[in-house]
């Protein structure tokens, strides 16, 4: 596909390096960063300049309150010393008069109340003695008489008593620190000394009200200007004249009362000046021309950015059209309208091994047209003019500048300017040497897969799974079945055709009336599956694939194994026509035992019945003598009517039949039958069978003659076998059985020398015996009826204190059923 940025632009007139067009590109790129930074930079020089003229102006009224503020405050500070000064010498007068002459109470208390009511400031005056005794007070019922005074008892307060002190010490006036009242309101006292020619008789002490003076000392005027208030040191403001309290920005100046000075201050708050700064021409007309400039500034500004942000786009397109050029792997030509190359990318250059400049403004032949190909190529490129170029593009042959050939893919397109003409034809050229080799290759690999396929002996086929659909079958499925979908699902043999389930293909065409459960599902292993129509068996596997189509299918291949199975069918009669032999081998070893156990009850039955014919002649019958005789002929009878059945069944040929079958009854038949060969021997066998023992399913005839082979092996090996010194010398078999978790287990134990460890490997070995006159089979043949079982046999060596004393061989059967057998204990 084409660029839409390179199908809307016309490719340069003229071939230029380009190096150089990128260097003027970002010369210019840089000039529009210089030319984006002077708005800004005029901005902030502009905002820095109003702020510093805005600071100076308001620095300069704020000095101007400031200055007014500290004259203001230095003059309530002198009007204030002025009237205390002058209340002070007033009071100074009455203690020279009082110390002239004698006084009485009445005088002092008339010019103390007319100094009280000249300044209402004072609240209450009194004359202490030199010894701190009250001796006149004005007026006299008032709270702090109690206080300024003090005996041994009542000590005076320490501001006070310093006050009074430094009065006494100085011989002049002092003043106490602030005192307070019960209700928190604050006073000082001022402590005059009573002096007769250099004699202290004592002091008059006069208490000022804080909030007095300054309702009462301060002009009139101020108090109407400003907000006046006494703080203490603490900054607490004990007396003031607005109760609107203080603001952040609100202009304040403090000067010290001198007197009293150490204790108290005088501090004065400007109001906010209404229409004063706000309000002024001259602002106005700075904030307005100001925002006439910055809305000057930031419009060219913005004008800049607008002019930048179109440069980098411009800048932008242009290295993108670079990068793609350079990185593009698809070759990318130019013709104008008569055919010349107009236009060549990196790319193309590379593809044909020809330079840009050996390319630019050639017309046909081009150089990388090959010799043999230049007709054709003439022929295709008139049609480009023309503009009958085919919409899916030309495969042609091109030759690189080194003489090599390679296949490529030529698409061409009209290249239209911005005004809608077309200028020329831009055409696109991809190596398609690699796909091209790749196709064939895949074609051949296809042709050879299929090759394999066809010639395989085994059908193999592919079920779409959703619309039951023959996808494919290989020679062998179509010689069985054509082209017919069913034979996938007769060697299916049952199951489903998908994961879930497949009811839905009764409704399919083609497939109604086939059951869903003649597909296989996904989990079914390999199975062997009778085709009586074609009379063969096959081994058949399936799995579910992903089909090209992307849609669930599923792969079955079905290999005929009909000469196998039957190959396992004659080595199935072979293997019973050898158990059978065997069992016969075993009766013909114990033909003469056999012979001898039979001819025991033929004996008796003989003489029983010569006894009872004597009697008869005797004539001494009668039924108390005859039945005991009878009784006794009949049980000989049984008993030889038992062993020729126990040997006759041993012996039948039949085909193996399992069944529960009673653990008792098979252990009982089994050595009645190796009975006759043990006591032959002079051999015991010793039968271990715990009650309760479970039926077992297997065929009692084979288990037979695996435990008789074993009991009869037995007794063999321990007959004319005479231990070493130390070993235990017993002449029985032990046939132990007891049952392990979920199977049974058979134990044949003798006391015989045993077997040694290099034999024990090869013991079950056919054709391999430990007996001068064995064939090596018996022992073969009870393996593999105990394997047929699913069971087990093995052979270990009785070891007593590391003393090898006989083997014992071991049966694992495991159990199929868990009913118990019928007897109760032991046969």
């Amino acid at each position: 596909m084409l660029s839409p940025r390179l199908a809307n632009s016309a490719p340069p007139s003229r071939s230029a390096p380009t190096s150089a067009r990128s260097n003027r590109w970002l010369q210019g790129f840089a000039e529009s960063h210089y030319y984006l930074l002077v708005p800004l930079v005029s901005i902030v020089i502009f905002l820095v300049v109003m702020s510093l003229i805005l600071w100076s102006l308001n620095r300069r009224e704020t000095e101007q309150q400031q200055d007014t503020l500290y004259r203001n405050v230095a003059w309530a500070q002198q009007q204030i010393r002025l009237n205390m000064l002058a209340i002070q010498d007033q009071i100074s007068s009455l203690a020279r008069d009082t110390a002239a002459k004698p006084q009485d109470v009445a005088h002092f208390q008339n010019t103390a109340s007319e100094l009280m009511q000249n300044h209402a400031d004072i609240v209450f005056m009194n004359w202490l003695d030199a010894s701190q005794r009250p001796k006149w007070a004005a007026p006299a019922d008032s709270p702090f008489a109690s206080r300024l005074q003090g005996s041994a008892q009542h000590p005076m307060e320490d501001e006070l008593l310093v006050a009074f002190r430094a009065a006494r010490d100085s011989r002049r006036s002092a003043y106490s620190t602030l005192i307070y009242d019960a209700s928190g309101a604050s006073y000082i006292v001022v402590q005059v000394p009573v002096l007769r020619e250099r004699e202290f008789l004592g002091t008059i002490s006069a208490v000022y009200s804080v909030e007095g003076l300054l309702i009462h000392e301060l002009p009139q005027e101020l108090g109407d200007k400003f907000k006046v208030s006494f703080i203490d040191t603490h900054n607490n403001e004990l007396a003031t004249t607005s109760t609107r309290p203080p603001l952040p920005r609100d202009v304040s100046y403090e000067l010290l009362l001198d007197p009293p000075g150490h204790s108290l201050a005088v501090r004065i708050y400007s109001y906010p000046a209404v229409g004063n700064f706000v309000n002024n021409t001259l602002v106005w007309l700075i904030a307005g021309l100001s925002c006439f400039v910055l809305w000057s500034l930031w419009s060219l500004w913005r004008h800049t950015r607008q002019r930048f942000e179109a440069q980098q786009a411009l800048f932008n397109e242009t290295s993108f059209r670079r990068a793609m050029e350079n990185s593009i792997v698809i070759g990318m030509r130019v013709l104008d309208l008569q055919g010349h190359i107009t236009y060549v990318n990196p790319a193309f250059c590379r593809m044909t091994g020809w330079d840009e400049p050996d390319l630019m403004y050639r017309a046909p032949p081009y150089p990388y047209w090959p010799k043999d190909d230049i007709h054709e190529m003439q022929r295709r490129i008139d049609m480009t003019l023309r503009g009958k170029a085919p919409s899916h593009g030309f495969e042609i042959r091109v030759q690189r500048k080194d003489g090599t050939i390679f296949y490529a893919r030529m698409f061409v397109s009209p290249l239209v300017d911005a005004h809608g003409r077309q200028t020329g034809w831009m055409s696109s050229l991809t190596d398609i040497s690699e796909p091209k080799r790749a196709r064939e290759e895949l074609a051949a690999a296809h042709e050879r897969f299929t090759t394999v396929l066809e010639s395989l002996d085994a059908s193999v086929s592919v079920l779409a799974v959703d619309k039951a659909e023959l996808l494919f079958a290989n020679r062998y499925y179509r010689q069985l079945f054509g082209t017919r979908p069913e034979g996938h699902l007769e060697l299916s043999g049952g199951g489903d055709l998908s994961p879930t389930s497949l009811d839905h293909l009764d409704m399919v065409d083609g497939f109604a009336g086939l059951p869903a459960a003649s597909l296989t599902d996904t989990a079914a292993e390999t199975q062997e599956i009778y085709l009586p129509t074609h009379q063969k068996w096959f081994e058949v596997r399936r799995q579910y694939i992903q089909w090209v189509d992307g849609h669930l299918a599923q792969l079955q291949v079905a290999t005929d194994i009909t000469a196998r199975r039957h190959a396992e069918e004659l080595a199935r009669q072979e293997e019973e026509r050898l158990q059978f032999t065997g069992r016969l081998t075993t009766m013909g070893e114990m033909a003469s035992s056999l012979a001898h156990e039979l001819n025991q009850p033929l004996a008796a039955i003989n003489n029983y019945c010569m006894g009872t014919a004597a009697l008869v002649r005797a004539g001494r019958t009668s039924p108390e003598t005859l039945l005991p005789a009878l009784e006794k002929t009949s049980q000989q009878a049984v008993r030889a009517g038992m062993i020729i059945k126990r040997i006759r069944a041993f012996v039948k040929r039949s085909e193996p039949k399992r069944q529960p079958s009673s653990i008792y009854e098979i252990v009982a038949d089994a050595v009645g039958l190796a009975e006759i060969e043990a006591r032959k021997r002079r051999i015991r066998i010793v039968t271990e069978l715990p009650a309760g023992l479970p039926q077992i399913n297997v065929d009692p005839v084979l288990i037979e003659q695996v435990l008789v082979n074993l009991l009869k092996n037995a007794a063999e090996a321990m007959h004319g076998y005479t231990p070493p010194p130390g070993q235990r010398r017993d002449l029985s078999v032990r046939l132990h059985v007891e049952r392990r978790d979920k199977s049974v287990e058979f134990q044949v134990s003798d006391h015989g020398p045993g077997v040694d460890e290099a034999t024990i490997e090869r013991l079950f070995e056919p054709f391999f015996s430990t007996k001068s006159d064995g064939m090596g089979m018996g022992l073969n043949i009870c393996r593999s009826i105990i394997e047929s079982h699913h069971g087990r046999l093995w052979v270990e060596n009785n070891d007593i204190d590391g003393v090898r004393n006989g083997c014992t061989f071991c049966i694992l059967l495991p159990l199929e059923g868990d009913t118990t057998s019928g007897s109760g204990g032991g046969p």
